[in-house]
C-alpha cells in the first residue's frame, strides 16, 4: 500500500486549519469560550465566527481578521470603563453583532474605536454607549454598512481624521447628540442612510472638506437636520431632510458647498439657512417646502447662487436676504404660496433676482434698505404686492412681467437712483406703478402699464426730481398717470391712452410735461411736425392746472422707443 511521506500529511493538516474558521461559543461547543482567547490565537486573514451568546468582553483586535456574529452574538463588555471593542490593526471587519452598553463616556471613545485603516464595520447593532456608538479616529479606507446604531450618548457615528471612507444603508436612530458627526474629515462618502430622532443634529460637518452626502434620509432630529460648519467643497445631493426641530440645513462659515435635487420640508424655522459668511455656495434644484420660517434664509453671506429650486408654503418667506449679505445670483426658481414674501431683501446689496417665477405668495418681492440690487426677467403675479421697495438705492428693475396682484405692481417708496424700465405691467388690483417720498434721479422709462385697476403711475409724498420717459400709459382704472404731490418731476415723451376719468393729473405746478401723446387730445398738428398747436392743459386738485406745451399728436415716433 502506498503511503505518504509524513510531512506532507502535516502540511495537508496545517493547510487545513488554516483555511477553516475559528468558532467560539460561549457554551462550549467551538475552539474558545472567550472571543478575546480567539482573536489572541489567530494569525492574519483568519476568520472567528461567534457563535449566538452573551460574551462579557473587552476586545483588542490587533490583528488583521475577520470577526463574524451568527445569530447576533452579544458583546456587553466586562465593566471596564474601555471601549467594548478596539481595533488597532489595519483591514479588520466586524460583522454581524450586537454591541451594548459601554461605559466609557469620552468623546474621543465609543462602543467600538477604530484606530487603523481599511476596518469594515458591518451589519452589527451598536447601542447603549455612554459615549459615541462607532468612533473612528486617524484612519481611512473604511466601509459603515447595515448597521443599526441607537441609543448611544454622544453620537452614533462620529469620524475624527478619518479619510476616504464610505458610510451606506445605517439605521443611525435616537442618539443623544449627533446621528453622525464627521470632524476634520475628507473624501467621506455618506449614502442611503437613515437617520433620525437624534437629540441635536442629524449629520455634523465640523473642518470637513471633500464630503458627499447622497441619498440621505434626515428625520425629526431635535435640532439641525444636516449642519456643515466651517466646512468647504462638500455636496449634498437627493437627500430628504424633514421635521427638524431648527432648521433643515444649516451652515456656519461654510464655503464653497453644492446642494441639489435636496427636498426640505416641515423644519421647525429655516428649510436653509447660511450664517457667518457661508460664501459661495451653489443651491440648485432643490424643494423647500412648509417650513415654519423661510424655504432660504441668508444672513451675513456673500456670492452664493439659488437657481433652479422649488419654493413654496413655508410659513414666513421663500428667500430672505438680511444683513448685509451681497453677491447673491437668485435666478430660475419658483417661488410660491408662501405666507409672507417671495422673496424678501433687507439691508443686502448688489445682489440679482433673474428669471424667478414669483407667484401665489402673500407678497411678491419686497426690498428694504439695501442697494445695487438688479431685478430682471422675473414673472411676479396673483400675490398682494407684486414688487415693493422702500429706502433703496441704485436698483435696476427691468424686463419683468408684473401682472395680476390684487395690490400696487410696483411700489417704490424712498427710492433714489433707480431705474424701473422695460417693465410689461398690466391688470393689477392697485396702481401699476406707485411712487412714494422719492427722489434724486429715479427714472421710470420705456414700461408698457396697461390695465390696471387704479392709476398707471401714481407720484405722492414730495417725490421729485424723477424722470418719467417713454412709457405706454393705457386703459387703467384710476386714471393714466396722476401726480398728487411732487415737484419738479419730468414728464416726457410717454403715450396716455384710452385711461378711464382721466389720463394726466398734476396737483403741483413745477413739474415738466412735454411732448406725451395724450388720446383725448383735440388740438390740431403744427405744419410738418406731429406737435399740437394747442398746449395740452392739465387739471389738478384746488384749480392747479399744467400745460404740456409740446403734446404729440402722432404716437408712431414714442412707440417705437417704448419696449419690443
Amino acid at each position: 500500500m502506498f503511503r505518504f511521506p509524513a510531512s506532507i500529511i502535516l502540511f495537508l493538516i496545517l493547510a487545513s486549519a488554516a483555511t477553516a474558521a475559528v468558532v467560539v461559543d460561549e457554551g462550549g461547543t467551538g475552539n474558545f469560550t472567550d472571543i478575546q482567547d480567539a482573536i489572541n490565537a489567530s494569525e492574519a486573514g483568519d476568520e472567528i465566527v461567534v457563535l449566538n451568546g452573551t460574551y462579557f468582553e473587552n476586545l483588542v483586535v490587533d490583528k488583521s481578521i475577520v470577526l463574524k456574529g451568527e445569530n447576533s452574538p452579544v458583546i456587553k463588555g466586562s465593566g471596564l470603563s474601555v471601549p467594548l471593542i478596539t481595533i488597532t490593526s489595519d483591514n479588520v471587519t466586524v460583522d454581524g453583532f450586537n454591541i451594548s452598553g459601554s461605559i466609557n463616556d469620552s468623546f474621543n471613545s465609543g462602543s467600538i474605536v477604530v484606530l487603523a485603516d481599511g476596518c469594515k464595520l458591518l451589519n452589527s447593532t451598536i447601542s447603549g454607549s455612554s459615549g459615541h456608538g462607532l468612533c473612528i479616529r486617524d484612519s481611512k479606507d473604511h466601509m459603515v454598512s447595515g448597521n443599526l446604531i441607537l441609543n448611544n450618548q454622544y453620537g452614533g457615528i462620529c469620524f475624527h481624521r478619518a479619510n476616504s471612507s464610505v458610510v451606506t444603508g445605517n439605521q443611525v436612530l435616537r442618539n443623544g447628540k449627533w446621528g453622525i458627526v464627521l470632524e476634520k474629515c475628507e473624501d467621506d462618502l455618506l449614502m442611503r442612510n437613515e437617520i433620525s430622532e437624534n437629540g441635536e443634529v442629524g449629520i455634523e460637518l465640523i473642518s470637513s472638506i471633500y464630503i458627499e452626502l447622497i441619498e440621505n434620509d434626515i428625520n425629526l432630529n431635535e435640532e439641525d437636520g444636516i449642519s456643515l460648519i466651517e466646512s468647504r467643497n462638500n455636496a449634498i445631493g437627493g437627500c430628504e431632510v424633514s421635521r427638524s426641530g431648527l432648521n433643515g440645513i444649516s451652515m456656519e462659515q461654510a464655503t464653497n458647498n453644492f446642494l441639489l435635487n435636496n427636498i426640505i420640508h416641515d423644519s421647525g424655522k429655516d428649510g436653509l439657512l447660511f450664517i457667518s459668511s457661508s460664501d459661495d455656495n451653489v443651491i440648485v434644484g432643490n424643494t423647500l417646502y412648509e417650513n415654519g420660517l423661510n424655504g432660504i434664509d441668508i444672513y451675513g453671506s456673500y456670492f452664493s447662487t439659488l437657481s433652479q429650486n422649488d419654493i413654496f408654503d413655508n410659513d414666513y418667506n421663500g428667500i430672505s436676504l438680511r444683513d448685509s449679505s451681497s453677491g447673491i445670483l437668485i435666478s430660475d426658481n419658483e417661488i410660491y404660496g408662501n405666507k409672507r414674501y417671495g422673496c424678501y431683501l433687507d439691508g443686502s446689496n448688489t445682489n440679482v433676482l433673474e428669471g424667478n417665477d414669483v407667484h401665489s405668495n402673500l407678497h411678491g418681492v419686497i426690498m428694504a434698505h439695501s442697494s445695487d440690487n438688479v431685478l430682471e426677467g422675473n414673472t411676479i403675479h396673483d400675490n398682494c404686492f407684486g414688487l415693493s421697495m422702500e429706502f433703496i438705492n441704485s436698483v435696476s428693475i427691468s424686463n419683468n412681467r408684473v401682472y395680476n396682484n390684487s395690490d400696487h405692481a410696483i411700489q417704490l417708496s424712498s427710492c433714489d437712483r433707480s431705474k424701473v424700465w422695460e417693465n410689461y405691467i398690466r391688470e393689477n388690483g392697485g396702481d401699476g406703478v406707485h411712487v412714494a417720498g422719492s427722489d434724486n434721479h429715479l427714472i421710470i422709462s420705456r414700461n408698457v402699464i396697461e390695465n390696471n385697476s387704479k392709476y398707471g403711475i401714481q407720484v405722492l409724498d414730495q417725490t421729485a426730481q424723477a424722470l418719467f420717459m417713454y412709457n405706454i400709459v393705457q386703459q387703467n382704472g384710476g386714471g393714466g398717470m396722476y401726480i398728487y404731490d411732487g415737484e419738479v418731476n419730468r414728464i416726457t415723451n410717454n403715450i396716455f391712452e384710452d385711461n378711464l376719468n382721466f389720463n394726466v393729473r398734476d396737483n403741483g405746478q413745477t413739474n415738466i410735461w412735454s411732448a406725451n401723446f395724450y388720446s383725448d387730445y383735440i388740438g390740431e398738428m403744427m405744419r410738418g411736425i406731429s406737435i399740437g398747436i394747442v398746449p395740452y392743459e392739465i387739471q389738478g386738485r384746488r384749480g392747479a392746472v399744467t400745460f404740456d406745451s409740446r403734446p404729440m399728436v402722432s404716437k408712431t415716433w414714442l412707440e417705437d422707443k417704448g419696449p419690443d
